[in-house]
């Protein structure tokens, strides 16, 4: 009877350290979950600061630089009043403080239009650390491309798009009519028309970007292709002139940024594959 109720003792024993050692080995993992969910907000959060960082910083220069452009935008409402101006017609002011907030206007704009670099390789800099890891050279490469996109859309749309729907659009009035445009309704639509177009070059770096974190696919691109083209064509229409040679000049470029775009994307996923 004793050698029996050792046997019995010794396997409750043996069955307690086993129950312990499960018990420990549990608690290990759920510190180590803990830990990695506490190592993944800490990344979250490290962003967040980063990003909050780069922006103050971008706030920053944006108050520094808008007065410096301030001194230099009446130089800069003559130059993008030229077109208006070529059509032998004139703009006008009809507030008090009207002069004072075109220029204030083309200030802010010009101070955006130099900081563009740094809010792009900011944005990117974000970005890029959950898409490309250790390839600082390639981040870079995106980033000028980014940038040489953006002032190439606003480019077009000052130097080729904005002349010839300006003198589209005056076509429209009427001999016997007097057209009295307002100088902040033709500046704003000027900006608008500009930074569309900037954003809507950057569109194969989206593509891009995109595609490298598996989110689209070629497949997916050429499948709405018919969708993309009549998107295209409305967006042409609310933004040009009621005629269709106006409307074709803005939608062929955008339906060959769209097939550059799908080019992209299969050069990315091939690269993925391979």
């Amino acid at each position: 009877m004793k050698i029996l109720k050792k046997d019995d003792d010794k396997k409750i024993s043996v069955r307690k350290k086993s129950v312990s050692k499960k018990a420990k080995v549990d608690e290990e993992n759920l510190v180590k979950t803990d830990d990695s969910s506490s190592i993944g907000s800490k990344e979250i959060i490290g962003y967040i600061d980063s990003f909050r960082s780069k922006l103050l910083i971008t706030l920053l220069l944006f108050m520094i630089l808008t007065p410096v452009t301030f001194f230099f935008s009446n130089t800069l409402l003559n130059y993008i009043n030229k077109p208006f101006l070529a059509t032998d017609n004139k703009l006008n002011i009809f507030t008090l403080m009207g002069g004072f907030m075109l220029r204030f206007k083309v200030s802010t704009a010009a101070t955006l239009f130099v900081l563009m670099p740094l809010i792009l390789y900011q944005i990117w800099s974000v970005v890029s650390k959950g898409v490309l890891k250790n390839r600082k050279m390639f981040s870079g490469v995106i980033v000028v491309i980014a940038l040489i996109l953006f002032y190439s859309g606003v480019a077009a749309a000052f130097f080729l798009l904005l002349p010839f729907m300006v003198e589209i659009m005056i076509s429209f009035n009427h001999a016997d009519m007097l057209s009295t445009v307002g100088a902040d309704s033709y500046l704003s639509f000027t900006l608008l028309l500009c930074l569309s177009m900037g954003i809507i070059f950057e569109v194969p770096v989206v593509i891009f970007v995109l595609t490298r974190m598996g989110i689209i696919t070629p497949e997916m691109l050429t499948g709405k292709r018919k969708y993309a083209i009549v998107i295209v064509w409305i967006i042409a229409a609310l933004t040009t002139p009621p005629d269709v040679l106006s409307q074709a000049i803005v939608a062929i470029p955008l339906m060959v940024i769209f097939e550059i775009s799908i080019l992209i994307s299969k050069y990315v996923a091939y690269r993925r594959k391979s």
